[in-house]
């Protein structure tokens, strides 16, 4: 097993003693992209099946190149179904999260497809996750994984306090982006409304009382210093779509005429 990647262990005593753990969505499904970020030093990559142009087809080459780039796989999941949450699993993506989580109920069903019996019921056949693992997979694989709720609906925000009570969750991950939408804010995603940041304090808070970990999305890496700085465990910092775009553009505007 490749020591040079912090375990999911590791990455917990690092969340507890207060050190962020930085994040970069791919939409793109390049694995020499995948590889390159990675051995640039992006701590962590998310494979975005939700938005981005990957599938499960370019699950396994992906997962191996971040790896060889040293960074810690997440993958953020295209809905909450079971049969999603348990492949991700077996494929050894050891950070989850779900999107568009709006009741106690829908994290309850999360949950359970994430866990091994007798906390859920995740069916066994870890077939890379156990290649990986280790023979004592089953036996460990239960606090070897961190299932995070994403908080961007105002259902989310109604029952807040109850979905983050509920059993097996490891934590609460903001997306301010469908949450400003939904919420009808006239920008989208503003980390200098003063609106959006008491909402953000209050999922902090929350989060904090029900010891759970906090995650955020951001585009801008001012934003994403910013959140760490306000105390979040993991701190997206954009997508390599944003990323390819600003950079085209800003090497466009350089030439003549």
């Amino acid at each position: 097993m490749d020591t040079s990647i912090p375990t999911i262990q590791q990455i917990k005593q690092q969340w507890k003693a207060g050190q962020t753990l930085y994040n970069f969505f791919l939409i793109q499904p390049s694995s020499w992209n995948a590889e390159q970020y990675g051995a640039l030093g992006y701590p962590s990559l998310t494979l975005d099946m939700q938005h981005g142009l990957i599938e499960d087809a370019h699950l396994l080459s992906l997962l191996q190149a971040i790896r060889a780039g040293g960074s810690l796989p997440a993958i953020r999941l295209k809905w909450n179904r079971p049969e999603l949450i348990m492949k991700a699993l077996d494929y050894d993506v050891p950070i989850l999260i779900c999107p568009m989580v709006n009741s106690v109920a829908e994290v309850e069903a999360f949950v359970r497809a994430a866990k091994y019996p007798p906390h859920g019921n995740r069916s066994y056949g870890p077939i890379r996750a156990g290649l990986r693992g280790g023979p004592d997979y089953f036996e460990r694989a239960n606090e070897q994984i961190v299932t995070f709720a994403m908080v961007e609906t105002p259902g989310a925000l109604d029952n807040l306090e109850a979905i983050a009570a509920t059993p097996g969750l490891d934590g609460l991950y903001i997306g301010p982006f469908d949450l400003t939408a939904s919420l009808g804010f006239p920008e989208r995603a503003n980390f200098q409304d003063e609106n959006l940041l008491a909402i953000i304090d209050r999922v902090l808070a929350v989060a904090k009382r029900a010891g759970l970990y906090t995650g955020i999305f951001t585009i801008d890496p001012k934003d994403a210093k910013a959140m760490a700085h306000r105390g979040f465990d993991l701190v997206t910092f954009g997508t390599d779509g944003v990323l390819f775009q600003q950079i085209a553009k800003s090497w466009l505007s350089k030439l003549d005429g």
